[in-house]
């Protein structure tokens, strides 16, 4: 069906439709036959494919099932109905679709069926120039950013700078690869997180990049919640981080990355049943992620599963036995369960896949000060003192063992300078076990309310600038 100034659907005159459409997380490529998601090939054979190519062509309209067999079978004058349901079915599951609660295609019970999502036409990379040198620089960017995901996803300092080499290496080859910007973005975070690089030149380069990726495609949810993450940290706006994070499951509800964003935030923000349920869903749709399962844990840590917290994590070790995020959380749930001599033996753990980070250093100044090994606490706090003299060690971590040394002073002094430095470590301090001795304090009160977070460690629903 043709408007009125001659244009189909898709913005385009009849005689040139849009090679290639998007809708939700996922593009078709009509010239070339294939689906994607989020730059990943789908396998879609052709009846199938073809019955997705009629409904993306009529979106919004009914397309009756006589309509439709005459198309997937012209001149066949046989009863499809069976191959049909195939069809519809196998469409279904490569979009993740469900036929009571559909997201894409509704089924119009003895009619036929509907695409009800938006569509919106897109240029593919290369395209102005010649075909297949646009098709060959397309999938060398593909695989560069799978490669950066990779990398990210090992959580090490050397491996994100490996990511962030395939990353910018994917935009050398299509300088519009937006998934590898989001990348970038997500890249940086950590490197803020593990004080790799000054936390707000890493959060500039987050912020920055995120916003690049939207401006190539403001559909991209990965972006969305990568930018959330980095407006949170630079400007402690939880409401705007909030809506991007639920934009970012809206644009695209199968994405694992916007739901562990979004868990983070509502962890830190004291809501423990709502991140569980988030983080469960992340782990549900991407349930090999290194990272979404050391996540969870270090979730089920922050709100107090302690049990669940050790389970998990022995899960994510199970994928990768040298997980030092994962051996970290391990300890620490086993601190806060009594059995420090495990305690200690898995923070060793830590401190060694890390390679001496301080993150891991820190935690075992803390369980050695708990567990009355006041010299070894000493020790550590030096040696975190020295450490600094050669990289950056956040105060975060050094008031830890203050806390459980009994020096709340020291600590709260940290503390306070961490706040100061928009250190990104300190959105935890509403929940974390850890800082339990420090919450009766006045001015641990303060740095809450600073952090703009309410008592109890929520999020005070107070007005932030744009």
């Amino acid at each position: 069906m043709s408007s009125l100034d001659g244009r189909n659907r898709f913005g385009e005159r009849e005689t040139g439709r849009a090679r290639a459409v998007r809708f939700g997380a996922f593009q078709v490529d009509f010239q070339e036959r294939d689906l994607y998601k989020r730059g990943l090939r789908l396998k879609l054979q052709q009846k199938p494919f073809q019955l997705l190519e009629l409904l993306l062509e009529r979106a919004g309209e009914l397309v009756t099932r006589k309509e439709i067999t005459d198309r997937l079978w012209p001149g066949l004058y046989l009863d499809f109905a069976r191959s049909l349901n195939t069809a519809v079915n196998a469409l279904r599951q490569a979009l993740g679709d469900s036929p009571r609660n559909p997201r894409f295609v509704e089924t119009r019970q003895g009619l036929g069926y509907r695409f009800i999502a938006p569509v919106e036409p897109v240029t593919i990379a290369g395209q102005a120039g010649p075909r297949a040198e646009g098709t060959k620089r397309t999938s060398e960017a593909h695989q560069d950013y799978l490669k950066g995901r990779h990398f990210y996803n090992k959580m090490t300092e050397d491996a994100l700078q490996r990511s962030i080499g395939y990353f910018e290496s994917a935009l050398a080859a299509d300088a519009r690869c937006a998934p590898a910007l989001a990348g970038l973005a997500d890249a940086y975070l950590l490197l803020a997180y593990f004080h790799a690089m000054p936390v707000d030149k890493a959060l500039a380069h987050a912020r920055e990049h995120a916003a690049a990726a939207l401006r190539i495609d403001e559909n991209l949810a990965e972006a969305h919640a990568s930018l959330g993450s980095a407006i949170r940290f630079q400007n402690w706006d939880w409401p705007g981080a909030e809506a991007r994070f639920v934009k970012a499951i809206e644009l695209d509800p199968d994405s694992a990355a916007s739901h562990r964003c979004y868990a983070d935030h509502l962890c830190a923000k004291g809501l423990a049943e709502q991140a569980v349920t988030a983080m469960r869903r992340a782990v549900e749709l991407e349930p090999l992620s290194l990272r979404i399962n050391a996540s969870m844990a270090w979730m089920l840590y922050m709100t107090r599963d302690f049990e669940g917290a050790l389970a998990q994590s022995w899960k994510a070790l199970a994928l990768e036995k040298d997980c030092a995020a994962a051996q970290h959380t391990l300890g620490l749930a086993y601190e806060q369960l009594g059995e420090f001599e495990e305690a200690i033996t898995e923070l060793r753990n830590a401190h060694s896949c890390s390679g001496g980070h301080p993150i891991a250093v820190a935690a075992l100044g803390h369980a050695y000060a708990k567990c009355g090994k006041e010299v070894q606490a000493r020790k550590i706090l030096g040696d975190l003192g020295d450490i600094s003299r050669l990289r950056r060690v956040s105060h975060y971590w050094t008031s830890l063992i203050h806390a459980a040394l009994g020096e709340t002073d020291a600590a709260l002094t940290g503390l306070a300078r961490g706040v100061k430095d928009r250190d990104v470590w300190m959105v935890w301090l509403g929940v974390e076990p850890r800082f339990d001795p420090l919450r009766n304090d006045a001015r641990f009160s303060r740095l809450i309310r600073e952090l703009r977070l309410g008592p109890g460690g929520r999020v005070a629903r107070v007005a932030v600038q744009a």
